[in-house]
Parts: C-alpha cells; structure tokens; sequence
C-alpha cells in the first residue's frame, strides 16, 4: 500500500470515530484532584437492585441482571456516580459534592455549583418487603441559604425500582426554589442510547440503541414535575446548571441522560415534598398507575373534607383508601388523572400522617403516595356564636359545694 493510500484510510478511520455514538470509551470521567471529604455511602444490598446511596444525595446502583456494570455514569463506581438531587434558589445552584467522588465525575458542565452540607446518613432499617421496605434517611443543609433538606430511599425487593422522598424545609425568609433530579445514565452495558419518555407517566429516560429495545431506565415523577429533559449527557448537565429544563426528547442513539424539575415556594418556616422513583429494565406497572397528590392534604378528626386525588391510570373503577379512622364517600373519577372524594374522619381518628393507596380496577394494578393525607391533632373549636358545651360534671366539686351551702344554712339558723 502506498503512501497516498495509507493517508486515505488513515482519514476514513478518522470521520469514522467522529461519526460514531458516543461511549464509554470517548467519555472519561475526570478524577478528583484530591479526595479529602468523600462521600459517606450506605448500601441497600436488595434484589434486583443494590442501591449505593450518599450522604451528598447521590446514587449509584447495580442490578443483578446486569452483572458488573453500574447503570450511572462511572459505570466502574462502586461508590456512587453521577445521579442526584439538586436545589436552585436566587442564583445558587445546590449540588451533591461530585469532586470528591472518588470515582470521578462528567458533570463539568454544571458549571459552579455549592455542594449540600451533610447532616446524617442512617443504617438501612426494614426487610425490604412490601409493608415494610427497605431505607435509608439522609439529612442535609444549604449554606447560607437557611434551607435543609432529608431525604428517604426506600426500595422492596423484587421490585426493578426505587422510590425516593425529598423533603427541602425552610427557617429563613419566604423564597422559590428549584429542585431538580438527574442522572448520566447507562444503560445495560453501554453509554449510548436513546432518549425517550414513557407517555403515561412522563418519564423521561433512555432505551438501549437496539431495535426493538430491551432496557429501559426512567426517571418516573411520582410527583407531577414541572419540566423534564432526555438529551445527551452533557445537555442535562447544562441544562439543570442554567435553570433551564426544555421539555425536549433527543432523538437518535447518543450518551444520554435525563432529568426531572420541580417548581416549589417556601413560606418560611414551610416546607415541600417530592416523590420520584428511578427504573431498570423493563417499564414498570409505576408508571401506568400511580397516585401522586391529595389536595387538601390534611384534615381535623370529626370532620368531612372535600378532596382532589391526582395521578396516572385512573380507571372507572378506581379507589382509594386513606388509612384507619377515614371513610372514602362520594367518589367520582373524572378522568385519566383526577378523582375527587369526600373524606369522612372519625372524631377518634388518630392524629399524623396516613398512606393514600389506590386500587386500579379493572387492571388490579395498586400505588401508595406515602404520608398522602395528614389527621391534625385536636378537636374542632365551636363556631362562633355556637353553644358551648357544658363543663363536665366534677362530682367531689358538686359535694364540697354541697356541704358549703349547708354550713351556711345552719349557721344562719343559730343565729336566728
């Protein structure tokens, strides 16, 4: 082969490399300077899934149908990789602390961010069955921003997902926060693939760049969001950096991620939940029914209480249950997403928070929004202008007086 030819073929190579999808080979993760405060990490050692939770709110997670690859970016992180929480208020984006992974991180893109302040990361509690899951708790703070923040993994054996519920509290002013979950996600055993968003649901995420595809991994707003993404992984980043998700789908297979947005403002001394779960594999029944809000979401014993049920998949059959002390009356399904209900609280009812479960039917498929509806403490106070109810009988009071009035009877009469 001449020389002429050897160019050719060398060039050829090259628009070859440039053309082809991206993978783990042309990405690597950039190495942290310096290791000085690692995350701490408690491990959910469940089945499928084993979940690498940080006390910086990131992940990372192994699925035993997958042996030896990490489904986030550093797929080789035994630790935890480039998937988390995020929280913007004013002009400070709040992060998990990815330069201190000591497997790397690609998050470059982000541009400047403050790391969360850990508090506390918990053992894992439960025996991940249904009634009582697998989790872990994580607490944490926002310096200088007089937010805190907790969050709770929670995951059941068997199960292809895991469910999470963040909490951001706030002891300063009354200020709007952005709360964002993200990953550089990796499907199977590639970095590349497929940005798609699950339609019931909304779930934005990827599929392998087969065809037809056969692993999914969703990020499923068990919470309605309010923007998501499914663009390369490098987009996301960015796009969660500017405080822009563009509710845009990429097509074409690339090295992908995903992210989900929450629009939320804090009164002070208030606080906002959301709840998300994140799936490997095949699409799961989550994402075809699922209930995700209760508005009101609390109510006094002795009262009834006019609600709005939110979700997905709602069937003309579909009910719900609301936990002991609370009779569901006047169901209506109207339509796809929204229920409304009459709630009917026994003056004994318990005070605190009550799971809402939803039974699908037809379908037979069922979901829990955990701590759904709240029973306040106390009664209800008359109204005004009401009567108001007569004292107790106090019966060693009653006697006293008795006997009081009957001194003063006889004394009077001695003296006449």
């Amino acid at each position: 082969m001449n020389r002429f030819a050897l160019g050719l073929l060398c060039v050829f190579a090259l628009v070859l490399a440039m053309l082809a999808p991206s993978s783990a080979a042309a990405k690597n993760a950039s190495p942290p300077a310096h290791v000085t405060a690692a995350p701490l990490v408690t491990v959910i050692n469940g089945n499928p899934l084993q979940i690498h939770v940080g006390d910086d709110a990131s992940f990372q997670v192994f699925n035993s149908q997958v042996p030896g690859s990490g489904q986030i970016y550093p797929t080789d992180a035994t630790d935890t990789a480039d998937m988390g929480w995020f929280v913007r208020t004013a002009s400070t984006l709040y992060a998990p602390d990815f330069a201190e992974h000591p497997s790397g991180t690609a998050t470059g893109s982000i541009g400047t961010y403050t790391p969360f302040l850990p508090g506390s990361l918990s053992a894992v509690s439960g025996s991940g069955t249904t009634a009582d899951p697998y989790a872990v708790t994580v607490t944490g703070s926002l310096a200088g921003s007089g937010l805190g923040f907790t969050l709770q993994v929670r995951y059941v054996n068997g199960d292809n997902y895991f469910t999470k519920i963040f909490t951001v509290t706030n002891q300063g002013a009354a200020q709007s926060v952005n709360i964002y979950l993200g990953a550089d996600i990796y499907l199977a055993s590639s970095d590349s693939g497929v940005p798609f968003r699950e339609p019931v649901s909304g779930s934005p995420g990827g599929q392998d760049c087969g065809s037809p595809p056969s692993y999914t991994i969703l990020l499923i707003p068990l919470s309605a969001a309010t923007a998501f993404t499914g663009r390369d992984y490098d987009t996301v980043w960015g796009e969660i950096g500017v405080n822009a998700l563009d509710n845009t789908i990429d097509s074409g297979c690339e090295d992908n991620g995903a992210a989900l947005e929450w629009q939320r403002t804090l009164a002070a001394g208030g606080s906002t939940t959301v709840q998300a779960a994140t799936s490997f594999g095949e699409i799961p029944a989550i994402t075809q029914f699922n209930v995700s809000a209760v508005n009101p979401n609390s109510g006094n014993p002795g009262t009834s209480v006019d609600v709005t049920i939110s979700g997905v998949g709602f069937l003309p059959g579909t009910t719900f249950t609301f936990g002991a002390g609370i009779t569901v009356t006047n169901l209506v399904i109207v339509n796809d997403t929204t229920a409304t209900a009459t709630l009917v609280i026994d003056a004994a009812a318990a005070a605190g928070p009550r799971d809402v479960t939803g039974t699908q039917s037809p379908g037979g498929l069922t979901a829990t929004l955990v701590n759904g509806f709240t029973v306040l403490g106390g009664t209800v106070p008359p109204p005004p202008g009401g009567a108001v109810p007569a004292p107790a009988l106090d019966l060693v009071g009653a006697l006293a007086l008795l006997l009081g009035l009957f001194a003063i009877v006889a004394w009077r009469a001695r003296r006449a």
